[in-house]
């Protein structure tokens, strides 16, 4: 079950703390790193350690960020367009410090919306595909690794709170510290990192977003000094998320295989608008009074199965032929040429003629 720490609120940011972060906002960057040189943890904050990121970021990290003209996009999107308010309990004592949490809050932005938005895509061609009046049937579309991840995706992203969270809506420092809330947050957030040098093919084309796994270091770290999980949690979790990763690419790609047969036309043999061929369409295939139905590439086998099933039809009515023919030659009537009628057969066998006797002859 899910232990969480503390609850979300949301609200507005004022004006004053979207110019203090903004005018901070390499300096903040700085504030939640630590220096290479040495290998210690930063400075300790002049605040309650109660206010303290659990994720730090190395310098090295911070520069990548920085260079990233995608990441770089992000962050003034998120500026611009969201609004935030820090909840009572995580008010600091100095509104600077507000860029640490920003900071974070960008990179679990750029981690997990993606994920989501692949979820909503694959429920989208799930729907499409199985025409399912249920939201419960929609794993039906999928196989394999693809479907065990469609339904996680689907239990999880079913919360309003984790989807809140994954869109990182709320005060910045909750939804942080959310991240570390449950295992499940905890196993989307390392897969999310090991999906980050995935191309997500239902993106715009634009600036990329660079590769995030310098932040599994940042959740080690947490997990560690966390009093619930330890120092081995890190590494139990690993197998549960590599298998989300590999079951949410799989997923990417079975999404791509049925959107592209969804978009196909219809085969001739489906199609009722066009002329009928020599192969009969399949009762299986065709929709039933009218309503469009998913459409089906028939197999190899499928194919050649229908081809045999022609080819005895064939044969069979070459071989009644041939019966009529056989039995026609043995009566000693007369037979009848193809192109007569069947009065014309009659007319050339001899008349019988029966005369009648009245009853006093």
């Amino acid at each position: 079950m899910a232990l969480s720490r503390h609850e979300h609120a949301g609200g507005s940011l004022p004006t004053q703390l979207h110019s203090i972060a903004a005018a901070t906002a390499a300096a903040a960057a700085a504030d939640n790193t630590r220096t290479e040189e040495d290998g210690d943890m930063p400075a300790p904050l002049p605040m309650h350690d109660s206010y303290a990121s659990p994720f730090l970021l190395s310098i090295h990290d911070v520069e990548t960020l920085a260079q990233s003209d995608g990441f770089e996009i992000l962050r003034e999107h998120l500026a611009a367009h969201y609004s935030y308010k820090l909840c009572d309990h995580h008010t600091p004592a100095h509104l600077e410090n507000i860029g640490r949490w920003l900071m974070v809050r960008d990179v679990l932005h750029a981690l997990l919306v993606p994920v989501v938005e692949l979820f909503d895509k694959a429920c989208s061609v799930a729907s499409q595909a199985t025409h399912a009046s249920k939201l419960e049937d929609l794993e039906y579309a999928f196989h394999g690794q693809a479907r065990s991840a469609f339904v996680w995706l689907q239990c999880f992203l079913s919360a309003e709170k984790e989807r809140d969270w994954c869109y990182t809506r709320g005060c910045p420092a909750c939804v942080v510290e959310h991240s570390l809330d449950s295992e499940f947050s905890i196993r989307l957030l390392y897969a999310a990192c090991l999906l980050s040098d995935v191309h997500y093919p239902f993106t715009i084309e634009g600036p990329t977003l660079p590769s995030f796994m310098f932040f599994l270091g940042s959740l080690e770290r947490a997990l560690a000094e966390d009093h619930l999980w330890g120092d081995d949690f890190y590494e139990l979790m690993q197998p549960k998320a590599v298998a989300t990763r590999n079951g949410i690419e799989d997923l990417i790609h079975q999404c791509l295989e049925i959107d592209v047969m969804l978009s196909q036309p219809s085969s001739p043999s489906t199609d009722p608008s066009t002329p009928a061929t020599s192969v009969p369409a399949s009762p299986v295939l065709a929709p039933l009074g009218g309503t469009p139905m998913t459409k089906v590439k028939r197999s190899k086998m499928a194919r050649r199965q229908m081809k045999l099933q022609v080819e005895e039809e064939q044969w069979m009515e070459e071989m009644m032929k041939k019966c009529d023919e056989l039995s026609l030659d043995s009566e000693s009537g007369v037979r009848p040429k193809s192109t007569q009628s069947l009065d014309a057969v009659l007319k050339a066998e001899p008349d019988v003629s029966v005369k009648e006797l009245s009853a006093g002859e």
